[in-house]
């Protein structure tokens, strides 16, 4: 019976694991098996025949690494090799006595096309330039044919550029290279590579300094584009005048380059010369390196840099800390720049850019400690309430950042009172929301501070204190005591009506506003008082007051005038009456009780006596605010 290979290995797992101990399977023996060759070029078919007789199971792992006793087997009959290397074929099979092994190595040759570069001259003088990899190094020598009836054998170890002049500069010769073998293997040769000849001049204006950095350890790192086979000098100069040559290259492509042992703190100029083939000569355009200094005053922190030698081309610095762009900057006289925000203690590092056209040119990074000597005290907070309940405070810490560190303290008393008490210190937040208030019974007054991070604490700032918003028939008024640290600007009534209109009134910096409604306005409004800062951005808002447009009067349907305490006197409410005419009568019409005030109530007595139990009538006339004559009439029982 014959078994699928995966199940034959599950089955025999327990074998496995006993035998797994040795230092491969190739040495176990047993197997057996052919193949068809054992070297060749790449890509390289091997077939192979099993010679074992009449196994239950066969199968093969194509490139077996000597060592592990769990390869990957498969049940195939041959492998095509695509890379050159050795390989080792590992055969696994199962008899009716147990398992078997065997292993055979395959040899395949590297057959891939050498890779290869030119450049040329007008004059018929050509560089060809073999590329280092993999390929080469797999080859013991390369067969050159020029394509003018010369050839020429590169060896291994030779130098990989090699030079030929072209005796005819019209025709268009066709280089071939192939690359081959000296040992007699089965892969003598491998594929040739075709590389067209066109005798054009270099085009030395291409090569171009892309990028200056000095570093902190005073090297300069280039970057620059060269070409291939064109000798290029990197050179420098303190004094823009007389160069000093630090290098020279023959290598193509964006090409990185160091000059060492050069000072930070001095600004040089930088070029390339290049020479190719015919001796044509050209100098790059000149750049310039940058440098910065920066130093710490009073909790700022002042950068100074050099300016750029050459105004053509140039579009503008960037200044960087910590790696970020915090400041651009376009006119080439822009040297200085003071960053204020940073924290005592903080530690940032500086870089300075400058732009020209798509060339860039970094200093070597700055660090500056930020130092000050006493902490600045709040200048810019505010206060503003929420709701019914809730004030918020929010403050702008000085230099506050990032990377700074403080505590903001606040401290809390109700408006008229000196005495304040701290109520909560924050720890790098500059915002908090105040629940223990009754925003439209009281104002608040809050006062700030905080400490640095380096320990120095800024004083108390002065109060900032909620607007309380109060109504007094069909007049607004609202404390005058600033809600912001900066100073209030103006204010605006913000007014809302019932069918959802809004309209912000401006009062400038009055504190009362009279109502302006009439019989056509909405039926009930809200009211709230905005006060603007003198720093633009910042405002508060008060408490909302809502208002109805025509004043109603309540007046209860019973009173109990027996020295209980409840009920014990008949009053009217109402807070938006501009007038008030109160009569009560008995059942018999007369008149008992009389009154022009509506804070003056009846307490039940008729000349010092108790009014008998049992209904009375009352009649009242009054004007509402907004100039309405209203009559209303009722009843109500006096109980005992």
């Amino acid at each position: 019976m014959r078994l699928p290979l995966s199940l034959f290995f599950l089955m025999s797992g327990f074998f496995v694991v006993l035998k797994s101990f040795g230092q491969g399977l190739c040495d176990r023996g047993g197997g057996g098996f052919e193949l068809d060759k054992t070297e060749g070029c790449a890509p390289l078919l091997v077939r192979i025949t099993n010679t074992i007789p009449n196994p239950i199971v066969v199968g093969y792992n194509q490139a077996y690494d000597g060592r592990s006793t769990t390869p990957l087997i498969q049940e195939v009959s041959s492998y095509n090799y695509a890379l050159p290397g050795t390989f080792t074929i590992l055969q696994q099979a199962a008899i009716s006595s147990g398992r078997v092994y065997a292993c055979q190595k395959v040899t395949v040759y590297e057959s891939r096309a050498v890779i290869a570069q030119y450049s040329s001259c007008g004059g018929g003088k050509v560089t060809l330039t073999l590329t280092e990899g993999a390929v080469i190094r797999a080859y013991d020598e390369v067969d050159i044919n020029w394509g003018d009836g010369k050839t020429e054998k590169w060896k291994r170890g030779d130098a990989l550029i090699l030079e030929h002049n072209y005796a005819d500069a019209t025709s268009s010769p066709v280089v071939r290279l192939t690359g081959g073998y000296t040992q007699g293997q089965a892969c003598a040769r491998g594929a040739t590579a075709s590389l067209p000849i066109s005798f054009q001049q270099a085009q030395l204006n291409s090569i171009e300094i892309k990028s200056v950095e000095m570093r902190g350890d005073g090297s300069i790192t280039l970057n620059y584009q060269g070409l291939t086979a064109v000798a290029t000098e990197i050179k420098y100069s303190a004094n823009g005048t007389n160069y000093v040559t630090d290098g020279k290259r023959s290598s193509g492509g964006l090409q990185p380059y160091d000059i060492k042992n050069l000072n930070k703190d001095q600004v040089y100029k930088l070029k390339l010369s290049s020479q190719d083939l015919c001796n044509g000569q050209r100098d790059s355009r000149e750049y310039s390196s940058m440098t910065l200094s920066g130093k710490s005053e009073e909790g700022k922190n002042v950068l100074t840099w050099s300016q750029y030698s050459d105004a053509d081309g140039f579009t503008g610095y960037d200044l960087l800390r910590d790696g970020t762009v915090i400041k651009s900057f376009t006119s080439i006289s822009d040297v200085t720049y003071t960053d204020e925000d940073v924290q005592c203690g903080s530690y940032s590092e500086y870089q300075v850019v400058a732009k020209i056209n798509d060339v860039t040119s970094t200093s070597a990074p700055v660090g500056v400690k930020t130092e000050i000597s006493n902490a600045r005290p709040i200048q810019e907070a505010v206060v503003a309430v929420v709701d019914d309940h809730s004030v918020v405070i929010q403050a702008n810490v000085p230099g506050a950042g990032p990377n700074s560190t403080y505590d903001l303290s606040i401290e809390k008393a109700e408006a008229g009172s000196a005495t304040f008490r701290k109520i909560i210190t924050l720890y790098n937040e500059n915002e908090y929301m105040d629940p223990d208030v009754k925003t439209n019974e009281l104002s608040y007054c809050y006062r700030l501070s905080y400490q640095n991070s380096c320990g120095q604490k800024a004083p108390a700032s002065q109060p900032i204190c909620t607007i309380l918003l109060t109504k007094q028939l069909s007049t607004l008024s609202w404390t005058a005591e600033s809600p912001l640290l900066s100073g209030v600007a103006s204010y605006e009534v913000n007014q809302t009506g019932s069918s959802g209109g809004q309209e912000q009134i401006p009062v400038q910096m009055s504190t009362s506003y009279t109502v302006k409604l009439n019989a056509q306005s909405d039926l009930e409004y809200s009211f709230q008082i905005r006060a603007n800062s003198v720093t633009p951005g910042l405002w508060s808002l008060s408490n909302v007051i809502n208002y109805k447009r025509s004043a109603g009067v309540f007046v209860p349907d019973a009173f109990s005038p027996n020295g209980d305490g409840y009920n014990d006197i008949l009053e009217a409410k109402s807070n938006q009456l501009q007038s008030f005419n109160f009569s009560i009568m008995n059942r018999w019409g007369e008149v008992v009780f009389h009154s022009d005030d509506i804070s003056n109530s009846w307490d039940g007595t008729i000349n010092g006596e108790n009014a008998p139990v049992g209904y009375y009538i009352y009649k009242m006339i009054f004007v509402d605010d907004i100039d309405q004559t209203v009559e209303k009439n009722g009843t109500f029982m006096l109980l005992r």
